[in-house]
C-alpha cells in the first residue's frame, strides 16, 4: 500500500520495508512513532548538508542510547521550498516494553531542541487517513499495511532533487541485530510475502 498523492521512488521504498521487515524479525511487537524535525527558522546551517548529516546522526545516536526502548529508526532528508533542510522519520519502539509514543516522543523533542535549537512536529496528533502508528505483531496485516503507506510517504521524491541521482544518500536506517532464536518460532507474516512494489 503507497500513498498515491506523491510520486515514490521504488529503491528508497524497497529499503524502507526490507529495514520493518528486519525489524519485525527480531522483535515480536513494534510500536512506529511518526516524527517531523525541523530546525529553527533562523539556523544558519539549516541548509548545510554535511552540518545537517552530522548533527541528525547524533541525534539519532543519543536516541538509541537512552532508555526509550527505541530498537530502530527509518529518516530521510528533505529540502523545503526555502531550500532549508528538515527530516521525516519513523522511530521503532519495543512494543513488549511500551505501548504509549508520548513519553518518548517528549524526551526526543528535548534533545533535538538542547542539540540544535530545532522542533520536532507530532505527526500521531494528525488525522491521517490511514493509522499506522499502533503497536504491531507478525500476524496484524492490517497494522503492517498501515505502516507501509506511512513509510512510502517517507520515500517520496519530492523535495529530495539534490539526490535524485542516488536517493539512498538521504536515507538514514538503524542497524538491526539478528534473530535471538529465542522462544517459540513465529510463523511468516504477511510481510514475508510483499514487496513494496506491490503495496
Amino acid at each position: 500500500m503507497q500513498n498515491k498523492n506523491f510520486t515514490i521512488n521504488k529503491q528508497l521504498n524497497d529499503q524502507l520495508i526490507a529495514h520493518l521487515n528486519n525489524l519485525q524479525d527480531r522483535y515480536s511487537k513494534i510500536l512506529p512513532i511518526r516524527i517531523d524535525i525541523h530546525y529553527a527558522k533562523d539556523d544558519e546551517f539549516n541548509t548545510d548538508i554535511e552540518t545537517t548529516k552530522k548533527e541528525i546522526m547524533y541525534f539519532l545516536y543519543q536516541a538509541m542510547q537512552f532508555e526509550l526502548d527505541i530498537v530502530g529508526y527509518a529518516v530521510v532528508m528533505e529540502f523545503n521550498q526555502n531550500e532549508h533542510i528538515h527530516f521525516h522519520s519513523v522511530f521503532y519502539v519495543n512494543g513488549q516494553k511500551r505501548q504509549k509514543y508520548y513519553p518518548i516522543y517528549v524526551a526526543l523533542e528535548r534533545a533535538w531542541y538542547e542539540l540544535t535549537k530545532g522542533y520536532l512536529y507530532d505527526c500521531q496528533r494528525n488525522n491521517y487517513h490511514i493509522n499506522g502508528l499502533r503497536v504491531i505483531n507478525h500476524h496484524d496485516d492490517e497494522a503492517f499495511r498501515s505502516v507501509c503507506y506511512m513509510l512510502s510517504y517517507l520515500a517520496k521524491t519530492e523535495q529530495k532533487s539534490f539526490f535524485k541521482e542516488c536517493y539512498s544518500d538521504c536515507l538514514f536506517l538503524s542497524k538491526v541485530p539478528p534473530p535471538s532464536h529465542r522462544g517459540k518460532p513465529r510463523t511468516l507474516g504477511l510481510n514475508k510475502f510483499l514487496i513494496s512494489s506491490r503495496i
